[in-house]
């Protein structure tokens, strides 16, 4: 069972060199630990991983350089660019980009950050803005409805003048009527006399009472309140 053990063991390393050399050989690019065993898609452990590379490195089949607490693996190239220059320096030179991007991002980061302030003040501003004009448009509703209030007020009056107006025609015309019916009743009395009843007076002389007809402008008429009542309501 161990010797079986050992063999898978064994042939898992195989698996693990051939796959971090072709990815190499394939990609290009330079790579931490961490970053080739996600790129491997966690097929084999980073304690394996991280072997394998510093076996490769003291083979000189790569190379590496340490960047703060980041080491990075690289291949090393079998050709020559720029005129004869070593390309041994090609993969030291895009470690070197990844921390210049690496730099950059920060920077980046910084300036978003500086740009959100930047629109949040704004914002405050507009805020601010926003609640002056409100404030006005409240101030100026408040004052039209302060108009409607004393037009309301002022008709109110108007209404209670008008209402006088009609009671006080409406007792003098009650009044006029009263002292007329009382003409007539002391003429009728002067000619005809007592023996002429309402409906004697009804059926000759088409006269009718206010009684016969239950229309009537005496004091059991509607009442109505006194003008000096509406004032000083």
């Amino acid at each position: 069972m161990a010797s079986k053990k050992g063999v898978n063991k064994k042939s898992d390393s195989k698996d693990a060199e051939t796959a971090i050399l072709r990815w190499f050989e394939c990609e290009g690019e330079p790579a931490t630990v961490q970053s080739l065993t996600d790129a491997l898609g966690s097929k084999f452990g980073k304690t394996l991983v991280q072997s394998i590379l510093e076996q490769y490195v003291s083979e000189e089949k790569l190379q590496v350089k340490d960047i703060k607490k980041a080491r990075f693996y690289y291949l090393i190239p079998t050709e020559t660019i720029n005129h004869g220059e070593d390309a041994n320096t090609t993969g030291s030179v895009k470690v070197d980009l990844i921390q210049q991007v690496k730099v950059q991002t920060k920077s980046l980061s910084q300036l978003d950050n500086e740009l959100n302030a930047l629109l949040q003040k704004s914002s405050s501003v507009k805020r601010a803005s926003i609640i002056t004009t409100l404030s006005a448009e409240c101030a100026t509703l408040k004052e039209r409805l302060n108009d409607m209030q004393q037009m309301a007020n002022n008709q109110s009056c108007k209404n209670d003048e008008d209402v006088s107006l009609l009671t006080l025609r409406y007792n003098r015309a009650r009044k006029l009527w009263l002292e007329r019916k009382r003409m007539t009743e002391r003429v009728i009395d002067a000619v005809l006399g007592e023996s002429c009843d309402p409906k004697d007076l009804a059926d000759i002389f088409g006269v009718t009472t206010d009684q016969q007809v239950n229309v009537s402008f005496s004091d059991t008429a509607i009442a109505l309140p006194s003008a000096t009542a509406i004032v000083h309501a």
